[in-house]
Protein backbone atom coordinates (compact mmCIF):
# COMPACT_ATOMS: atom_id res chain seq x y z
CA UNK A 1 0.00 0.00 0.00
CA UNK A 2 1.54 3.27 -0.86
CA UNK A 3 1.00 5.58 1.96
CA UNK A 4 -0.60 9.18 0.93
CA UNK A 5 0.43 12.17 1.76
CA UNK A 6 -1.96 14.54 3.83
CA UNK A 7 -0.94 18.30 3.34
CA UNK A 8 -4.40 19.61 3.31
CA UNK A 9 -5.88 20.62 6.39
CA UNK A 10 -7.71 23.71 8.23
CA UNK A 11 -4.71 25.63 10.30
CA UNK A 12 -5.38 28.55 13.00
CA UNK A 13 -3.55 31.07 10.84
CA UNK A 14 -7.35 30.62 8.62
CA UNK A 15 -9.08 31.67 11.79
CA UNK A 16 -11.26 35.00 10.87
CA UNK A 17 -13.13 35.32 14.17
CA UNK A 18 -16.78 34.71 12.18
CA UNK A 19 -18.02 31.65 13.80
CA UNK A 20 -19.70 30.11 11.03
CA UNK A 21 -17.46 31.38 8.30
CA UNK A 22 -15.10 29.35 10.52
CA UNK A 23 -16.79 26.54 10.54
CA UNK A 24 -17.43 26.15 6.80
CA UNK A 25 -13.62 27.16 6.02
CA UNK A 26 -12.56 23.70 8.49
CA UNK A 27 -15.04 21.36 6.84
CA UNK A 28 -14.52 22.45 3.17
CA UNK A 29 -10.50 20.98 4.27
CA UNK A 30 -12.00 18.19 5.96
CA UNK A 31 -13.86 17.29 3.23
CA UNK A 32 -10.74 17.95 0.52
CA UNK A 33 -9.32 15.04 2.41
CA UNK A 34 -11.77 12.56 0.48
CA UNK A 35 -9.81 13.15 -2.63
CA UNK A 36 -7.16 10.78 -1.30
CA UNK A 37 -9.62 8.62 0.17
CA UNK A 38 -11.34 7.83 -3.56
CA UNK A 39 -7.88 7.41 -5.26
CA UNK A 40 -5.66 4.35 -5.22
CA UNK A 41 -2.43 6.95 -5.65
CA UNK A 42 -2.84 10.82 -5.86
CA UNK A 43 -0.08 10.75 -8.50
CA UNK A 44 -0.75 8.75 -11.14
CA UNK A 45 -3.66 8.76 -13.87
CA UNK A 46 -7.30 7.69 -12.85
CA UNK A 47 -8.94 4.50 -13.58
CA UNK A 48 -12.50 4.83 -14.76
CA UNK A 49 -13.59 4.06 -11.44
CA UNK A 50 -11.76 6.37 -9.49
CA UNK A 51 -12.65 9.34 -12.14
CA UNK A 52 -15.95 8.51 -11.20
CA UNK A 53 -15.40 8.45 -7.51
CA UNK A 54 -13.36 11.73 -7.75
CA UNK A 55 -15.96 13.90 -9.89
CA UNK A 56 -18.28 13.26 -7.23
CA UNK A 57 -16.15 14.25 -4.54
CA UNK A 58 -15.41 17.47 -6.30
CA UNK A 59 -19.11 17.94 -7.17
CA UNK A 60 -19.62 17.89 -3.70
CA UNK A 61 -16.84 20.23 -3.05
CA UNK A 62 -18.34 22.53 -5.73
CA UNK A 63 -22.12 21.95 -4.37
CA UNK A 64 -20.52 23.40 -1.04
CA UNK A 65 -18.23 25.94 -1.93
CA UNK A 66 -21.36 27.90 -3.69
CA UNK A 67 -22.98 27.92 -0.18
CA UNK A 68 -20.01 28.97 1.47
CA UNK A 69 -19.54 31.91 -1.01
CA UNK A 70 -23.02 32.75 -0.58
CA UNK A 71 -22.75 32.87 3.36
CA UNK A 72 -19.43 34.70 2.95
CA UNK A 73 -21.36 37.43 0.84
CA UNK A 74 -24.06 37.51 2.87
CA UNK A 75 -21.90 38.82 5.88
CA UNK A 76 -20.39 41.39 3.58
CA UNK A 77 -23.34 42.66 2.67
CA UNK A 78 -24.56 42.75 5.85
CA UNK A 79 -21.83 45.69 6.72
CA UNK A 80 -21.12 47.14 3.46
CA UNK A 81 -17.93 45.73 2.61
CA UNK A 82 -16.44 47.48 0.35
CA UNK A 83 -14.25 45.06 -1.17
CA UNK A 84 -17.58 42.48 -1.91
CA UNK A 85 -17.07 42.72 -5.83
CA UNK A 86 -13.66 41.42 -5.82
CA UNK A 87 -14.84 38.41 -3.31
CA UNK A 88 -17.55 37.73 -5.65
CA UNK A 89 -15.20 37.88 -8.75
CA UNK A 90 -12.77 35.28 -6.93
CA UNK A 91 -15.42 33.09 -5.75
CA UNK A 92 -16.70 33.13 -9.47
CA UNK A 93 -13.12 32.46 -10.59
CA UNK A 94 -12.87 29.54 -8.48
CA UNK A 95 -15.75 27.91 -9.47
CA UNK A 96 -15.18 28.04 -13.14
CA UNK A 97 -12.15 26.73 -12.86
CA UNK A 98 -13.47 23.75 -10.75
CA UNK A 99 -16.49 23.76 -13.15
CA UNK A 100 -13.77 23.07 -15.72
CA UNK A 101 -11.41 20.08 -13.49
CA UNK A 102 -14.65 18.02 -13.13
CA UNK A 103 -15.03 18.47 -17.42
CA UNK A 104 -11.57 16.91 -17.40
CA UNK A 105 -12.13 14.54 -15.31
CA UNK A 106 -15.32 13.06 -17.08
CA UNK A 107 -13.87 13.50 -20.44
CA UNK A 108 -10.30 11.21 -18.69
CA UNK A 109 -8.78 14.04 -19.56
CA UNK A 110 -7.89 15.27 -16.02
CA UNK A 111 -4.28 16.15 -14.30
CA UNK A 112 -4.08 13.62 -11.32
CA UNK A 113 -5.54 14.05 -8.29
CA UNK A 114 -2.81 15.62 -6.13
CA UNK A 115 -2.84 18.51 -8.10
CA UNK A 116 -6.44 19.07 -8.35
CA UNK A 117 -6.46 18.82 -4.45
CA UNK A 118 -3.49 20.96 -4.19
CA UNK A 119 -4.69 23.56 -6.41
CA UNK A 120 -8.23 23.64 -4.33
CA UNK A 121 -6.16 23.41 -1.12
CA UNK A 122 -3.78 26.76 -2.40
CA UNK A 123 -6.32 28.56 -3.34
CA UNK A 124 -8.44 28.41 -0.56
CA UNK A 125 -6.17 29.03 1.87
CA UNK A 126 -4.49 32.20 -0.33
CA UNK A 127 -8.07 33.19 -0.41
CA UNK A 128 -8.82 33.34 3.22
CA UNK A 129 -5.40 34.77 4.39
CA UNK A 130 -5.72 37.28 1.22
CA UNK A 131 -9.35 38.94 1.42
CA UNK A 132 -11.05 36.79 4.10
CA UNK A 133 -8.68 38.00 6.92
CA UNK A 134 -9.06 41.73 5.74
CA UNK A 135 -13.24 41.31 5.41
CA UNK A 136 -13.07 39.53 8.94
CA UNK A 137 -11.16 42.39 10.35
CA UNK A 138 -13.82 44.62 8.87
CA UNK A 139 -16.48 42.73 10.06
CA UNK A 140 -15.60 42.51 13.64
CA UNK A 141 -15.12 46.16 13.45
CA UNK A 142 -18.37 47.41 11.83
CA UNK A 143 -20.97 44.92 12.84
CA UNK A 144 -24.01 46.04 14.75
Amino acid sequence: MIAKLNLAGFKTDYVVDIQEIDEQHRSFFEMLDKIGNVVSDMYKPLSEEEADALADVIDELREYALIHFRTEESYMKEVDYPGLSKQKKEHNRFITDVIRMEAEIVNGTAMPAIKIRNFMHDWYRDHILALDKPFSEFYNKNKN
